[in-house]
């Protein structure tokens, strides 16, 4: 009796363990909709996000997220990401109206374009300006237009820097990453 009492307490043990563990988002790019994003945004978390507009096959042939993956894993950190392909201007606007510090003014949150930001206690923080992602910026790099180029790994200088930047003002200001 005593010994499947044991065995129970360990079991349960090892499930909390593994359910704590789920809990917590892996380091690199963890995608999310925007429904999870404005309730992260409405709990006034901090954490960094990458968003931007795109079809899913430019993304994919762009290499867009694997670069960022690779980036925000060297140096061990976690970002999430939401693709806004297929959401209206109007509903964007009003996403970046609500979200952006009133400190911000004239200066509004473009979600559509803005890339890599900083979500400071659900408000948007200023981006690096080496992070922006346009839409014609994943479209002309996904199919070799010429002045772009062929995959985000071409750009991984630029990414680094951003992510870099944010990351120094985030240790600079005594922010913390909540999840």
């Amino acid at each position: 009796m005593k010994k499947h009492w044991i065995i129970s307490l360990m079991l349960l043990s090892f499930l909390l363990v593994l359910s704590a563990c789920g809990n917590q988002p892996e380091a690199g790019m963890n995608k999310i909709s925007l429904k999870e994003l404005e309730e992260k945004l409405d709990n006034e978390e901090t954490f960094l996000l990458v968003t931007f507009s795109a079809g899913e096959e430019d993304v994919e042939k762009s290499e867009l997220v694997e670069v960022f993956d690779d980036s925000l894993n060297r140096v061990e950190k976690t970002a999430f990401y939401v693709n806004f392909d297929g959401e209206s201007q109007e509903t964007l606007d009003q996403l970046g109206e609500k979200y952006t510090p009133s400190e911000y003014k004239g200066d509004v949150w473009e979600p559509k374009d803005d890339g890599l930001v900083l979500i400071s206690d659900g408000g948007v923080m200023k981006n690096p300006r080496q992070t922006l992602l346009s839409q014609s910026l994943i479209e002309g790099t996904a199919n070799g237009t010429d002045g772009y180029e062929t995959s985000f790994f071409e750009y991984m200088d630029d990414i680094d820097g951003g992510i870099s930047d944010i990351l120094e003002y985030i240790q600079q200001n005594n922010i913390e990453l909540t999840y």
